[in-house]
């Protein structure tokens, strides 16, 4: 009986299913063959294609110029695409200066080509599926004998599918996402688009977010000098791992701006790692102020602090904090950094788990990081920390604590870029700068960011999280600007789309 009940269930189930598959491969099918509506803006003509993809976004490409950018604006089964196809340079210098008309007259002229995208592509999948479903109703015998009830129920699946999809589009759409785009170029094309949506976040004072996007990007388009930043930065950079050959590049990019390093210069702190290693990572910045990582060694250091580079935490007798852009720094030294002679020791503990009590070992590395900290006078304004697990011990500790002066704390070891949230605590990892080492040279991505401060107080405005080949130049950076962050709570995480190719932590 259990058997004939559970026949019976299933052949009752067989139309629905199909009507389901039916819609699934019409919406599918028709987004397919709506292909891209065109708009004419102020700014140039503009294509707008929706394509299935999850969980949806915006992604805006300008063939011309070879860059684009992404942006989670809204949660849904598909993803809105522009391309600029055409460029009006009277319009883009008139957007890139002050006629705030040309980038209204674009907000809505880009809203309106979306709108014609969507209802485009509902009309093409209703067809589609349409199509389909007429189809199957003629090939097969017990849809006919049904008569209606797989044309119904393939229409109230469509319904629920696209219906639903646009009402999930519509209750997520959030216009602040645009603050926080992923913009994706090349070499200095990344590092102008970066810059000009720093300018803008700081002096157009719009109350639209894509307004201000428009701008930038016209600004950058239209060839215009860039308005000087304002503020203080600094760039953040983490585990080299005895990769020499992003070095240079590297330098390149940050173009003699002050770097902090979150520690992991080498693999095992050894002489030969220290010689090849000293002089060039002196040379990424000025100044450059770095810690030890769990990959590191006293040897190391010293090397690395003869060479130039400032080493925090490391004389007992020497200031614990470094004022440089006006900002106080303190950095602490890992609790794994290797000391002694026999460095290469393939026996020798790189990560808790592999000591003994480990994970008492651990906390306490955490509880002697905190004591630290605390014995700092006067406060920091960013603290350098190796370990991210360290890092965010320390953040989730003051917040607990109630701690309300701003404070960055600057890590990595994880090798994934991130920005957490703790009230005024931001812990900011840069990933990888190693890009995989010296055998993915030229295929893998290296990581760092760039810490914009605000120019008359010591807190922490926005972060640009950058991943480039540094061979190639090819790149994406993501801007998270931290008054958008959370505004609603104290702990947030920000997670930028990861470079194509992933680095292993160690």
């Amino acid at each position: 009986m259990r058997r004939e009940a559970i026949e019976r269930l299933a052949r009752r189930a067989v139309l629905p299913l199909a009507a389901l598959a039916l819609a699934v491969a019409g919406v599918t099918l028709g987004l397919r063959l709506a292909g891209p509506a065109t708009e004419e803006t102020s700014l140039g003509r503009v294509s707008f294609e929706l394509a299935p993809s999850l969980p949806g976004g915006v992604e805006a490409y300008v063939p011309v110029a070879d860059w684009g950018l992404r942006s989670a604006a809204f949660t849904g089964p598909f993803e809105l695409r522009l391309e600029l196809r055409t460029l009006e340079r009277q319009a883009l210098l008139a957007a890139a200066g002050d006629d705030r008309s040309v980038l209204q007259r674009t907000r809505s002229e880009l809203g309106d080509g979306a709108v014609e995208a969507v209802l485009r592509a509902i009309a093409w999948s209703v067809g589609s599926t349409a199509l389909l479903c007429g189809l199957v109703v003629a090939a097969w015998p017990r849809a006919r004998r049904a008569t209606w009830r797989l044309p119904a129920l393939t229409a109230g699946a469509l319904l629920a599918i696209v219906g639903g999809g646009v009402a999930l589009t519509s209750a997520t759409f959030d216009e602040a996402a645009l603050e926080t785009p992923t913009y994706y170029a090349r070499g200095a094309e990344l590092d102008r688009l970066l810059a000009a949506a720093e300018a803008e976040r700081v002096e157009s004072g719009y109350g639209s977010e894509l307004e201000s996007i428009v701008r930038s990007m016209s600004t950058v388009l239209a060839n215009e000098p860039i308005r000087e930043r304002v503020g203080r930065e600094l760039f953040l950079a983490s585990d080299l791992h005895a990769n020499p050959l992003v070095i240079d590049p590297l330098a390149a990019f940050f173009d003699g701006a002050p770097v902090l390093f979150a520690g992991d210069f080498g693999q095992r702190g050894t002489a030969a790692e220290a010689a090849l290693l000293a002089r060039r990572v002196a040379a990424l910045g000025d100044p450059v102020l770095a810690v030890s990582g769990n990959h590191d060694s006293d040897l190391l250091m010293d090397r690395l602090a003869d060479a130039g580079v400032t080493v925090l935490g490391r004389d007992p007798a020497a200031d614990e904090t470094v004022i440089v852009e006006g900002l106080r720094i303190a950095g602490h030294p890992d609790p794994l950094e290797g000391r002694g002679p026999d460095l290469a020791d393939p026996d020798r503990a790189l990560t808790f788990d592999e000591l003994q009590n480990g994970e008492q070992q651990a906390e306490r590395a955490a509880e002697e990081l905190r004591a630290w900290f605390d014995e700092l006078a006067p406060s920091p304004d960013v603290v350098v920390v190796h370990q991210n697990a360290l890092a965010q011990s320390l953040a989730a500790s003051l917040w607990a604590d109630g701690y309300e002066r701003p404070l960055t704390i600057a890590t990595g070891h994880d090798h994934h870029q991130h920005v957490d949230r703790y009230g005024e605590v931001v812990v900011v990892d840069a990933g990888t700068i190693g890009a995989g080492g010296i055998f993915d040279a030229g295929v893998a991505f290296s990581g760092f960011a760039e810490l914009h401060f605000a120019a008359d107080r010591q807190v922490l405005r926005a972060v640009d999280m950058v991943a480039v080949e540094p061979f190639s130049g090819r790149g994406r950076g993501s801007r998270v600007v931290l008054d958008t962050l959370c505004p609603d709570e104290d702990r947030c995480t920000f997670t930028p789309a990861e470079p194509e190719v992933e680095v292993p932590a160690s």
